[in-house]
């Protein structure tokens, strides 16, 4: 067997390693995010397969597939951990992105004395390969070591990809690229085990459960908030909140117009309810009672109608029954009228707060 064939088939052990394991964790822990990454091992087992059985039409088929299972998985992360793409990094790709994959095209033809367009689509994949890993530089908040590594480590494979069309006729270099790129694939298995296992992605650990904790949803003023905090400072609690002065191991979403990793602006509602939803439904796997706090409804108020508003609060308090959580919302009840508080407490079954 030659080194080159060796390189291939660990290539393809680990892939499918890979997608069985992303898989059973998908079915565990139900995130989309999961289910996209286990199709693109899997998918990307199959371009392997396909080279290896002369199917050549197979190789670039599922090299663009995989990659857009693996584009697919780094945008639902994003969405699952409600994290936002900066609207002036989609500017910059939409006018970029389509005029580099030109030129690398025109500028394998000149280079290259005999171009193959099946050497050129693992380039092509390349360059969205590490556009996915810079995308998903965006979640080093939240995974400020596994998220960071994951992310360097795709860019580097999407980088590796891209020299691929260049040097895979190369008779001497060709054994050297695979190892290099069997490499790759091992430690980017290790990235996504390694993201896939954090106590962040499961969302949940083990916490005693605090006697303030109880099911339902409750209004609670800031003055009576406060007593909440310090009772839920140990508790893995879910806050979308004006400040970020909360306790370390509470999860904090700003609500704010300005753009940075975990904020979300005010008509943004649907990526609260995503994330409040991923987030229950973990919790609710783990037999804890998730605790979603909302501090900023003045806030919201201020971007949607009253309508708007409390029908995105009834969206939650259908995953708070469903998944049997708690929802804390912080409101200064001098804000609204009369009739509004009336209808909030009907529409949400509003208990008594301790």
């Amino acid at each position: 067997m030659n080194l080159l064939l060796a390189g291939q088939l660990f290539s393809f052990s680990l892939k499918v390693t890979a997608g069985l394991v992303l898989l059973a964790g998908w079915r565990r822990y139900r995130r989309n995010s999961l289910l996209l990454w286990s199709l693109f091992f899997l998918s990307s087992s199959l371009s392997i397969v396909s080279e290896l059985l002369g199917f050549n039409l197979g190789v670039p088929l599922f090299q663009a597939i995989g990659v857009s299972f693996l584009a697919g998985g780094v945008v639902s992360l994003l969405d699952e951990e409600a994290v936002g793409f900066p609207i002036h990094s989609l500017r910059l790709t939409a006018l970029t992105l389509p005029f580099l994959v030109s030129v690398y095209i025109v500028l394998y033809a000149k280079v290259v004395p005999d171009p193959k367009p099946i050497y050129l689509s693992y380039g092509v994949a390349g360059i969205f390969y590490a556009f996915a890993g810079v995308v998903l530089w965006g979640v080093r908040r939240f995974y400020p070591r596994s998220g960071t590594l994951l992310s360097a480590i795709i860019t580097l494979h999407g980088i590796h990809k891209m020299d691929y069309p260049f040097l895979r006729p190369v008779e001497w270099f060709a054994p050297i690229g695979f190892t290099l790129g069997a490499t790759l694939n091992a430690l980017e298995v290790v990235a996504f085990i390694h993201v896939v296992l954090s106590e962040r992605f499961r969302n949940i650990v083990e916490a005693e459960k605090p006697e303030v904790v109880k099911k339902g949803v409750f209004i609670v003023s800031p003055d009576r908030f406060r007593a909440y905090v310090e009772a839920l400072s140990d508790f893995p609690v879910l806050a979308f909140a004006r400040r970020s002065d909360f306790p370390e191991r509470w999860e904090v979403h700003l609500l704010t117009t300005v753009e940075g990793p975990g904020n979300i602006g005010p008509t943004q509602l649907h990526r609260i309810i995503e994330r409040t939803r991923s987030y229950l439904a973990e919790a609710h796997r783990e037999n804890v009672t998730g605790v979603v706090v909302i501090e900023g409804l003045e806030y919201l108020m201020m971007y949607n109608d009253f309508r708007s508003v409390l029908k995105f609060l009834a969206t939650l308090a259908d995953y708070i029954a469903l998944y049997g959580g708690m929802l804390v919302l912080v409101l200064d009840e001098k804000s609204f009228d009369e009739r509004q508080l009336k209808t909030l407490r009907q529409v949400l079954n509003v208990g008594e707060g301790k």
